[in-house]
């Protein structure tokens, strides 16, 4: 390969790179999202009358807190005085004044131009809503059920982008507004429709907005609720449901809705797209919850949730599955292109392929540190769904470019030319190139995420569990990529090489679809759902109009290039 041609993929991946783990330049802020959730561990373990753990919580979030230069300013030293106390005696009472302390000195270093704040609103958030209101107010006499759905989404996406130019002023304010949304969401999912609740729900709204942008002093909410209580309110309400008692139900799941706001830090911060999957669907299951399925879908958010509870532990378990989930799909896209080149007899490869591994994981360790330390806690599952969304779609181009030419060599004919061709000579750079992409991007893609996830639960499980759990699910993936070599060396060469080719396209499927989706949590892409269709998560088939395209678009170029390739053979 020529040198400018070498030139040209090295600063395809440098700006690949920099896309990824390189986020906008931006005043750098002290971020205080570690000591909220060290201090809500503290608060979980008081509950359990685990003091010992909850002081332990209090010394690290002290020798955090000092750790910051401005820990001595006006609301720093009332932060300490309130460490100090609540190292005394430590109790409920005196941990809600220490988040009252971290909060004001998290203001007093990040002051709002509030005036600014509510500018932003007026202009990105409020004539969405002027005209959500007109919809609603065209549809009373003759209501267009899907139109209303539409816009609903249509709006609640706006908010979704902006809202933090509200819960950054005021967290009472955002808190309503975020419970009347929902409630919203519910009256439109209702059968029959619930007009008049739909009616009450705009106009409690329109309400909020206007007192918030007048300035009005909102009531204070009660914030001292933990997510082990979301989860507890959750199970009663799925319980009332499978005995048919829907209004104990829809009562437990619409006090849930109403506590979310505060509980709500716990989940987005540790899995964006769970937090992303409550907002949408618990208004959808506290309409429709009488249903089997919904039921079903309540049930997965209870485990989702449970998984993630502070108030919980991690086992070796959970260890594990964390590295099977995520380095499975990995690892069959890089043992099928190992397996390729064995069957190929181009051992030349392997270097390539390990070196897109290696670098990917390094890759890895720089984007989940990029992530934990440029990016605020709140966001960091979203910007981690956000680059699993675009390296996604990356890798599934390398895996159409990888099976076509596998697919090329699938034929008996085909391959004895090729071997005819290339008896004396290796694959040419730009093939190894491709190999190395297609590993570095499928190693990429899920390492940050698996370093992050296990960021997460490093503080709720024992060492021993953890090394335990790693180092099953290391020798599990480890003999399943010896199976896969042996494999491939008894069958025939033509057939081992049409295997490979599907075993990439349905990955890439997957991969697509998962990405996509991953988009669309983040609002990057938008999202039409189509109610009538089922998520299959397992195969990365999401029912909303952009992921199917996306696949369908996919599907064909799949048949395009069966097609080309077989008029090439022929």
């Amino acid at each position: 390969m020529k040198i400018k041609g070498i030139v040209k993929y090295l600063l395809l991946f440098w700006g690949l790179m920099c896309f990824c783990v390189l986020p906008l330049k931006a005043e750098q802020k002290i971020n205080l999202s570690p000591l909220f959730i060290q201090l809500s561990d503290a608060m979980s373990a008081v509950k359990e009358n685990n003091s010992t753990q909850a002081k332990q919580d209090l010394v690290e979030i002290q020798q955090q807190f000092e750790a910051i230069e401005q820990h001595n300013s006006s609301a720093g030293k009332t932060v300490l005085l309130s460490l100090s106390e609540a190292l005394d005696d430590t109790d409920i009472a005196h941990l809600n004044q220490l988040s009252i302390a971290l909060l004001a000195f998290d203001k007093e270093q990040h002051p709002l131009d509030i005036a600014q704040q509510k500018q932003r609103f007026k202009k990105r958030i409020v004539p969405a809503f002027e005209h959500w209101q007109q919809v609603v107010t065209e549809n009373k006499l003759s209501p267009d059920i899907e139109q209303l759905k539409q816009q609903y989404r249509l709006f609640n996406g706006i908010w979704t982008k902006n809202e933090r130019l509200v819960r950054d002023v005021d967290m009472a304010y955002y808190g309503k507004i975020e419970t009347a949304l929902a409630l919203l969401r519910v009256a439109i999912e209702t059968e029959p429709l619930d007009y008049q609740r739909i009616e009450s729900n705009t106009a409690k709204i329109a309400a909020q907005f206007d007192d918030f942008i007048s300035g009005k002093k909102a009531e204070a909410v009660t914030t001292n609720y933990q997510l082990n209580d979301g989860i507890n309110l959750l199970q009663e309400g799925l319980q009332a449901f499978e005995q048919q008692d829907n209004a104990t139900a829809q009562e437990k799941l619409t006090t849930f809705i109403e506590i979310w706001p505060s509980i709500e830090g716990e989940v987005s911060t540790r899995n964006g797209s769970l937090y992303s999957k409550v907002e949408s669907q618990v208004p959808v299951i506290l309409a429709k919850g009488s249903e089997a399925k919904y039921q079903t879908e309540l049930k997965q958010i209870i485990t989702q949730l449970a998984e993630i509870n502070p108030a919980a532990g991690y086992s070796a378990l959970d260890a594990m599955l964390i590295l099977l989930r995520e380095g499975l799909e990995a690892l069959l896209v890089v043992m099928a292109l190992v397996s390729a080149l064995r069957v190929a007899n181009r051992p030349q490869g392997y270097k390539w392929v390990g070196g897109g591994v290696i670098a990917g994981l390094v890759l890895s360790l720089v984007a989940a540190f990029a992530l934990q330390r440029l990016f605020p806690s709140s966001s960091l599952g979203t910007n981690r769904e956000i680059i699993e969304g675009a390296v996604g779609i990356v890798a599934v181009l390398m895996i159409l470019t990888i099976g076509a030419w596998l697919h090329s060599k699938s034929s008996l004919n085909a391959w004895q030319a090729y071997i005819k061709k290339h008896m004396n000579k290796a694959l040419t750079t730009g093939s190894f190139i491709s190999l190395f992409a297609l590993s570095f991007l499928s190693v990429f893609r899920e390492g940050a995420e698996t370093i992050l996830f296990y960021v997460g639960i490093l503080p709720n499980i024992s060492t021993e569990s953890f090394a335990l759990g790693v180092g099953i699910a290391v020798i599990l993936l480890a003999i399943l990529a010896v199976v896969i070599l042996k494999s491939s060396v008894k069958l025939p060469v033509p057939t081992m090489f049409k295997i490979l080719t599907w075993v990439l396209y349905i990955l890439g499927f997957k991969i697509l679809g998962v990405s996509v989706h991953a988009l669309q949590l983040t609002a990057v892409l938008p999202t039409t759902i189509i109610d009538i269709l089922p998520n299959i998560e397992w195969l990365g088939f999401y029912a909303t109009l952009q992921t199917i395209i996306a696949q369908l678009v996919y599907i064909a170029l799949i048949l395009l290039l069966q097609r080309w390739l077989k008029r090439q053979n022929a």
